[in-house]
């Protein structure tokens, strides 16, 4: 389910980047980033749930570096998202 988003908006994205730079319709770029920041949350709390374990997947704890870094890029892509959203100039 996720995957099927995550492929949507990359397909949405396409298309607002599109009419941003033809139409100068900024607005979707802003729908853009918020559906992503989503997205990243969504990825945040799966990868939390596999750290925390005791569900069918789960990470070993040998994984701890794999683990630490999909946390840190999980707020990375939060925060770059909330700065598309605000960032305007």
């Amino acid at each position: 389910m996720v995957y099927v988003f995550g492929m949507t908006l990359v397909f949405f994205g396409l298309t607002a980047s599109i009419a941003c730079f033809a139409f100068n319709v900024t607005f979707l770029y802003t729908v853009y980033a918020a559906l992503g920041a989503l997205l990243s949350m969504v990825y945040l709390a799966i990868d939390i749930q596999l750290i925390m374990g005791g569900r069918k997947f789960e990470l070993s704890p040998e994984e701890y570096i794999f683990a630490a870094v999909q946390l840190f890029l999980d707020i990375l892509n939060i925060f770059l998202f909330i700065l598309q959203i605000f960032g305007k100039s």
